[in-house]
């Protein structure tokens, strides 16, 4: 009952924190998901709690997550997965306790009723949450309690689903991130009749899982060809957007997607073909340092940007909002730098956003507490100032993205208007990043699976 409870309390609220946290979380693939049969969901490692979180919060079916039984240790995340109705995982790297192995069974039991019982749970088959840019070895916990459940309560029609968490800057506050979801794997198809669990079984289920998550993922040998060629394909699908809001992240990811893969193909045949890429994108991104402006102002189409700008229906909006945003920079100004100071400790970079995330949830309302305090009075009771400063600090968030930026893109726009060769030097530089990257997709081509389905796009 109390969990229940929890769940009711807990999981909206955290659906809430992650749409403040992350501008968009969008979801391709939803309609992969099977409705009726027992689900397991794979995703990628590579945020911490926070991958938890969203598998938790926006994976269909209200899946259960595997935690680690260490998190439990740690008292102010018990209600959190309790809500969440986490399922402990022993591992023997986390205790030489004889009873581990114990109750490491008694967690592939309770894997096993939950499946017999037509429910989702999630396992991150990578172990722990990890920094590098790529899916790393995968362990078989996933095909043992797969093909485990089949055993002893089959058939069940199991279905294991492979779910790839992809962020633009996963520990950048309002980035975004893309949940793209796989096409499910029956774990028994191709195995012969027999002992389903036998370690020849394991082992082709696992191949099928990391095949799944790899075409749902993107993977690189460094971060510093991910973030060359991230901004190539950022770069070249820019070109057809010229307005905000119509970024669609499944789009991205499948360009992104087929340029990474074309990129590694062609190391072997043409890796001219891919330093010419990384020169191009530099080269253009030099000029954009030269000239302090940004490629997101650069493609914007600066008549509407003048139009908006002049409308009075803008204006009036924009007057509206002006001071509740001066009053939220105000109230959220101390919780905000505090919070920020967070990232600046030394953590490791996939445990950044979680714990900014974490941090913010007990600063903010401490902050607010204590200013309520100091504030109440004639004008606003104490209870008046608390609500206030969530209420205005949302609104001086989406002022600044929606209304900040324009004068940003005015900038831009008379910058470049005043310096016309260098508006046409801009245009020639990000013409031949288009012009290469084409280029590179041609001399490598392959199909590369892509995220389909409808997409539902989370707050923010």
């Amino acid at each position: 009952m109390l969990d229940r409870l929890l769940e009711w309390l807990l999981i909206p609220f955290l659906n809430l924190v992650l749409g403040v946290f992350f501008r968009r979380i969008e979801i391709s693939g939803a309609d992969r998901v099977p409705v009726d049969v027992p689900l397991i969901y794979t995703p990628n490692h590579m945020n911490s709690l926070v991958d938890g979180l969203l598998a938790r919060t926006r994976l269909p079916r209200d899946p259960r997550p595997l935690a680690s039984a260490t998190l439990w240790g740690v008292t102010p995340l018990r209600p959190l997965l309790a809500a969440a109705g986490a399922i402990p995982v022993y591992r023997r790297q986390d205790s030489t306790d004889p009873g581990y192995r114990e109750k490491n069974r008694e967690m592939f039991a309770a894997c096993y009723e939950a499946l017999a019982a037509r429910s989702a749970i999630v396992l991150f088959p990578e172990g722990e949450s990890h920094a590098y840019p790529s899916l790393q070895q995968l362990k078989t916990g996933v095909a043992r309690i797969a093909l485990g459940a089949e055993q002893r309560h089959g058939p069940l029609g199991v279905r294991i689903v492979p779910v790839g968490l992809n962020f633009d800057a996963r520990a950048k506050f309002r980035s975004r991130v893309l949940i793209a979801i796989g096409e499910p794997i029956d774990p028994l198809a191709g195995l012969p009749a027999g002992d389903v669990e036998s370690a020849q079984a394991v082992d082709a289920v696992m191949e099928k899982v990391e095949a799944g998550i790899r075409a749902v993922t993107l993977n690189y040998p460094s971060w510093e060809e991910a973030r060359t060629i991230g901004r190539a394909a950022s770069l070249y699908a820019s070109r057809e957007r010229r307005a905000p809001g119509q970024d669609n992240m499944a789009d991205e990811f499948s360009l992104h997607k087929r340029l990474a893969d074309a990129s590694e193909r062609a190391k072997q045949a043409a890796p001219l073909r891919v330093q010419r890429v990384v020169e191009a994108v530099r080269s253009y991104d030099r000029l954009l340092r030269v000239l302090s402006v940004q490629h997101e102002h650069v493609v914007q189409e600066h008549p509407r940007l003048l139009q908006a700008i002049f409308s009075f229906r803008k204006f009036s909006l924009f007057l509206i909002r002006l001071p509740l945003s001066v009053l939220g920079i105000f109230l959220n100004a101390v919780p905000f730098l505090l919070t920020r100071g967070v990232s600046r400790l030394k953590i490791r970079a996939d445990r950044e956003s979680t714990a900014k995330i974490f941090a913010g949830m007990l600063i903010y309302p401490a902050c607010w507490t204590v200013q309520s305090l100091l504030l109440a009075g004639e004008l606003l009771p104490t209870i008046g100032w608390w609500l206030l400063a969530p209420l205005s600090g949302v609104s001086s968030l989406l002022f600044r993205e929606r209304h900040a930026q324009l004068l940003d893109e005015l900038r831009t726009y008379l910058r470049l208007n005043s310096h016309a060769e260098m508006k046409q030097e801009l245009g020639q530089r990000l013409e031949r990043v288009c012009l290469e990257v084409e280029e590179l997709l041609a001399v490598a081509p392959a199909a590369t699976s892509r995220p389909e389905g409808q997409a539902a796009t989370g707050p923010g």
